[in-house]
């Protein structure tokens, strides 16, 4: 028979878990809403383990991965006199400073392990977000308009990224990894669950295609080689599905409309013609005004106060002010903390991501994980958008934390 206190613990801990289910939805979410979930889950955690404490230092003490590479932003806070440029830098952030303590002291409170039915959350919210947005491009009519895609298709891009609210690299990483989850998760259904997973999954891909955002591309290309490569498959049937496969990628860049006017840009570019709009000058003009602010400032970085305005005033003095009029950060996470804080900070921050990416990828879903972000920091500033730091942050901090378990189950049985 449950006593009335056991009651009151089962209670706070289906409370909690509620709350950080609910979290792992937040490509659907508003900000806000998102920000006062993660609040109510911390304060709801730090009930439950003030009510029953345990020893929790080896677990705080292994989180501190991720909260080592940005405590120069909490420095230069506090350096600052609390200036509102490094407030608002410092904020965007915040997540690695609470998440690594509030998860994993979550996880030993309630002994949750099913990440799985976690990363399932996430990728129909991706998934619904996706059908939700191209339904709403169509009725526009326009995927139909031969205007959408010139210009590297920015009307089609930016109509998708004013409906969904994503900008197409934030979606695109999210869809990619959201399709390897949901390829994962149809293994342990069957029928109609599996075919579900599996038919959301290519629907992802082919959005992503659609989007044509070229290091997703690229990204999709080595997610199917490293598919194939782990597959079961005799090594004749390897090579021929990943031809097949290569092929047919590179068919679709020469004939969906989107996917032929992004790659268009690269000939464009590396023939000197029509460099006005073309995002490949704007990369290649990004990327060497990036370098050179982080050589200029090799040791110690600009600080995230004056970041922006260094680099825009490199942009101006390299003859690139359209850059500087848009605010440009370099799209690339590792030089962005460079830039900031300079080499010791960035040797800090790969040394961290080593540590969390060599335990997050025993998990088959964790591998395709640490690549997609790998790859995309080197063309993204992903950590400087909050959207960015909730993917990264509580899909890592869940898969760091996780114990050797096997057979998990896509089901809330065991947590609430």
């Amino acid at each position: 028979m449950a006593t009335p206190g056991n009651t009151k613990v089962k209670l706070l801990h289906s409370l909690m878990s509620i709350l950080f289910l609910a979290l792992f939805a937040f490509p659907l979410l508003p900000f806000k809403v998102t920000n006062v979930l993660f609040m109510a889950f911390a304060a709801f955690t730090l009930t439950s383990y003030f009510v029953k404490p345990f020893p929790v230092g080896k677990t705080l003490i292994r989180n501190l991965v991720f909260i080592i590479p940005f405590m120069p932003y909490l420095a230069e806070l506090c350096i600052s006199g609390f200036d509102p440029v490094a407030r608002f830098e410092f904020e965007k952030k915040i997540l690695f400073f609470t998440a690594p303590l509030i998860i994993p002291l979550y996880m030993e409170v309630t002994g949750f392990r099913n990440y799985k039915l976690t990363l399932l959350i996430f990728a129909f919210s991706v998934s619904a977000l996706a059908l939700y947005s191209f339904a709403a491009l169509l009725m526009k009519g326009i995927p139909f308009l031969n205007t959408g895609y010139e210009n590297g298709a920015f009307i089609f891009r930016d109509n998708f990224e004013n409906i969904s609210g994503l900008h197409p690299t934030y979606f695109s990483i999210f869809a990619l990894a959201s399709a390897c989850f949901l390829y994962y998760a149809s293994l342990s259904y069957k029928k109609i669950l599996k075919i579900t997973c599996l038919v959301l999954s290519l629907l992802l891909f082919v959005a992503v295609l659609f989007l044509a955002v070229r290091i997703a591309i690229i990204t999709a290309i080595i997610f199917l080689l490293v598919w194939v490569g782990r597959s079961r498959y005799s090594l004749p049937a390897k090579l021929m599905t990943a031809s097949c496969a290569i092929v047919l990628l590179f068919a679709l860049s020469l004939t969906l409309p989107s996917l032929k006017n992004r790659f268009s840009e690269i000939s464009s570019w590396d023939q000197n013609t029509s460099l006005h709009g073309n995002t490949m000058s704007e990369r290649v003009g990004i990327l060497d005004c990036s370098l050179k602010v982080f050589s200029d400032n090799f040791w110690f970085g600009t600080g995230s106060r004056h970041f922006q305005q260094i680099l825009n005033d490199r942009y101006v003095a390299e003859g690139q002010p359209l850059l500087k009029d848009r605010n440009f950060n370099p799209h690339n996470q590792f030089l962005s903390e460079g830039i900031n804080y300079g080499v010791f900070a960035l040797i800090a921050f790969i040394i961290c991501l080593f540590i969390i990416f060599r335990k997050v990828i025993k998990t088959p879903e964790g591998m395709f994980f640490g690549v997609a972000i790998t790859l995309f920091f080197l063309s993204e500033s992903l950590l400087e958008r909050q959207m960015g730091v909730y993917f990264f942050g509580l899909i890592a901090i869940i898969l760091f934390n996780l114990y050797e378990t096997k057979d998990e189950k896509y089901s809330l049985k065991g947590i609430i």
